[in-house]
């Protein structure tokens, strides 16, 4: 359910109610605080469907009830306490709970796959938790190598090549190793997670029109056209570095995935294009992971106003994902 403070319970229960009306193969549960969902579904979204408790030792067979929302309870302190809207560090150890819980369930075969509600890292680092963000609790939770943010929609896929660092940092995490097992990781995906087997790759230029043959910076020449020429001689489909100014106007059509070089390349056109039904995916993971695109919202967090779509897309991809998985298994 995320940040108690902010809509990721809203949009947790809205959803939720999504699948049930709509008759979804789907069965969403809700790892949470059995108090506050109860509370934000009466108070603030003001659902009738009843809550089915479910016990985090339980099998799936024995725990999921339909028309419910179905809640497993992680709270370890009351949430009456929770101010929407704000920041309420006190909760970060419940919201790293909820995360770990949903792993073990996905590890463990008793989910497909989940999808994050958003969080706020500030008030995960003021309240002791491990990590300020999803991403890098994931990787340590299930002891993944190397794993990589991309962003889904209809419209556009874009992976990042470094994930949320500060921009004068950008340049020197980029390397050619790094580089290779972001795109290598992100090919993977695309063709066992999107079903596609021979995916067209662009990769975009760190620098202003990608560097200008060495006279704005010589990344592209040593690092990304170096990382490139390999995966071409290895019969990937993949083409650039590409200006990126330029390249969202309207050379993004052609491709099946984006490798951008850091947050803001890929986040500003893929957010002007697809910010409510957009969905983050956790590549290189053993587990499927997805989440909106926005963020906690605090500003409107309580106005029963928080738009789910990008967590119903969240939750479609995640399934889709799960099934598609078992397809790229089945061909092995």
């Amino acid at each position: 359910m995320g940040d108690p403070g902010g809509i990721g319970p809203e949009i947790s229960i809205k959803s939720s109610e999504y699948f049930m009306k709509f008759g979804s193969r789907i069965m969403p549960i809700i790892f949470g605080s059995l108090e506050h969902v109860s509370y934000i579904s009466k108070n603030i979204v003001k659902t009738s469907a009843p809550i089915n408790l479910i016990k985090p030792e339980s099998s799936f067979e024995c725990f999921y009830r339909n028309g419910c929302l179905n809640v497993v309870d992680l709270s370890s302190i009351s949430y009456k306490s929770v101010k929407l809207g704000r920041v309420n560090p006190e909760y970060a150890r419940d919201v790293e709970r909820f995360i770990t819980a949903a792993v073990d369930f996905s590890l463990k075969g008793k989910i497909a796959g989940f999808a994050t509600a958003p969080i706020n890292k500030a008030m995960m680092i003021r309240g002791g938790a491990r990590f300020g963000g999803h991403t890098e609790l994931l990787g340590y939770l299930t002891s993944s190598e190397y794993f990589a943010m991309l962003f889904y929609s209809r419209k556009i896929i874009t992976v990042l090549a470094t994930i949320h660092i500060p921009l004068k940092a950008v340049s020197a995490e980029i390397t050619i190793e790094s580089l290779r097992k972001t795109i290598g990781i992100s090919v993977n995906s695309m063709k066992m997670d999107f079903g596609k087997n021979n995916p067209s790759i662009a990769v975009l230029g760190l620098n202003p029109h990608a560097g200008e043959n060495g006279d704005i910076g010589i990344e592209e020449s040593d690092i990304i056209e170096y990382v490139i020429k390999e995966f071409r001689k290895e019969g990937v489909n993949i083409s650039g570095p590409f200006p990126a100014d330029s390249f969202f106007a309207k050379k993004y059509k052609m491709f099946d995935l984006i490798v951008s070089m850091y947050h803001d390349q890929a986040l500003i056109p893929f957010k002007l294009l697809s910010f409510d039904k957009g969905v983050n995916v956790t590549v290189g993971l053993k587990i499927i992971r997805t989440s909106p695109v926005h963020g906690t919202a605090y500003d409107i967090a309580g106005k029963s106003s928080a738009n789910c779509n990008s967590m119903i897309e969240s939750i479609k991809l995640a399934d889709d994902i799960s099934r598609n998985r078992h397809k790229w298994i089945e061909k092995l």
